[in-house]
C-alpha cells in the first residue's frame, strides 16, 4: 500500500461501523450472498455508479497540462486513432504512459484498459486496474475516486478470470470496492475469502486491521496487526494503524514505539512531520 493511502488513515463510508460490526458478530453463516448487494465473483458492477464520464475526466485533465503536454498528447492520440490494429495495443500503451506521466493516473488507467481489451492478458488487466486504483488513492474528487473504484475493480476481475488462484488480484479487487466504491460488505466478504486459503496476505491482514479500528473493534485490530508486522517488518501502513489502536485503547507507550518505527521507514517528509506531531500529542 502507498503512503498516500496511509494518510487518508480512515474511510469515509456512511455507517461503516455499523456494517462491520454486523459482519464480525452477526450469524453470517446462512446470510445469502445476495445480502451483501455487490459482486463476490465475477465483475459484476456494484450497485453505487459514478457521475464522472470519462470524457468529463479527460476535460480535467487536459486543464492540468501545458502546452507541450498538450501537443505531445494530441500526436500521440492521432496515432492511435490510425493505428492499425496490430499497431493499435501499442499506441495505447504509449499515449497511457504519457498521461502517467502527467501525473494523471486515471486518464492513463483508461488507455491501458483500452490496450488490454484489445489484447487481453491477465498482465495488461493487471495494469489497468494498479493505475486505477493509484489514481483514485490519490484524487480528492470524490466522483472521480468513484469512477476510479469501479474501473479498478472491474480490471482486477478481468485479471482473476485469467487466474482464480491469484489471491493479490481478489484483494485487489475487495480494497477497490472499500476504499473506491464505499461498499464495504462485499469488500469485506472478498477479504474474508482470500483469508480462508491465503491468512498470511500481507495486504488483507493490513486493510482487515484498518477496518476493524473504524468499527472501534480495537482488540481484534491490535491481534491483527501484531502478527502483520511479524510477518513483515517493513509494512509501514501496519504500523501506523496499530499506533492508532494502541492509542485508541490508552496504550501510549506502545503507541509511541509504532509511530516512531512508522517514522523510520517513511520516507516521505511531511509524512514524517505528521508522525512526530501524533507523538507530541500522546506525550502531552
Amino acid at each position: 500500500m502507498s503512503k498516500t493511502g496511509i494518510q487518508q488513515v480512515f474511510l469515509v463510508l456512511a455507517g461503516v461501523g455499523i456494517v462491520l460490526a454486523l459482519y464480525f458478530f452477526g450469524d453470517t453463516k446462512t446470510r445469502p450472498v445476495a445480502e451483501a448487494k455487490g459482486p463476490m465473483q465475477g465483475g459484476e458492477m456494484p450497485n453505487r455508479t459514478s457521475t464522472m464520464s470519462f470524457d468529463k475526466l479527460l476535460e480535467l485533465a487536459s486543464g492540468t497540462l501545458t502546452k507541450e503536454q498538450k501537443d505531445s498528447v494530441a500526436l500521440l492520440q492521432k496515432l492511435a486513432d490510425k493505428s492499425s490494429a496490430n499497431e493499435k495495443v501499442k499506441s495505447l500503451e504509449n499515449l497511457a504512459n504519457l498521461w502517467a506521466r502527467t501525473q494523471n493516473l486515471i486518464v492513463s488507467a483508461h488507455y491501458f484498459e483500452e490496450a488490454a481489451k484489445l489484447d487481453s492478458t491477465k498482465d495488461k488487466w493487471k495494469t489497468a486496474g494498479d493505475y486505477y486504483f493509484v489514481g483514485l488513492q490519490n484524487t480528492g474528487d470524490t466522483a472521480a475516486k468513484l469512477f476510479a473504484g469501479q474501473r479498478s475493480f472491474e480490471c482486477y476481475a478481468a485479471a482473476s478470470r485469467f487466474d482464480t488462484s491469484d489471491t493479490k488480484l481478489k484483494v485487489l479487487e475487495a480494497v477497490s470496492l472499500i476504499d473506491g466504491v464505499g461498499n464495504v460488505m462485499s469488500g469485506v466478504l472478498l477479504l474474508k475469502e482470500v483469508e480462508k486459503t491465503d491468512p498470511d496476505n500481507e495486504l488483507m491482514n493490513v486493510t482487515l486491521g484498518r477496518l476493524a479500528i473504524v468499527s472501534g473493534q480495537y482488540p481484534k485490530a491490535i491481534t491483527r496487526l501484531e502478527r502483520t508486522i511479524k510477518l513483515y517488518p517493513k509494512n509501514t501502513e501496519a504500523y501506523f494503524h496499530l499506533g492508532e489502536a494502541y492509542r485508541a485503547t490508552g496504550q501510549k507507550n506502545e503507541a509511541i514505539k509504532m509511530f516512531e518505527k512508522c517514522k523510520e521507514l517513511e520516507k516521505s517528509p511531511s509524512f514524517q512531520k505528521q508522525l512526530d506531531e501524533y507523538i507530541n500529542q500522546i506525550k502531552n
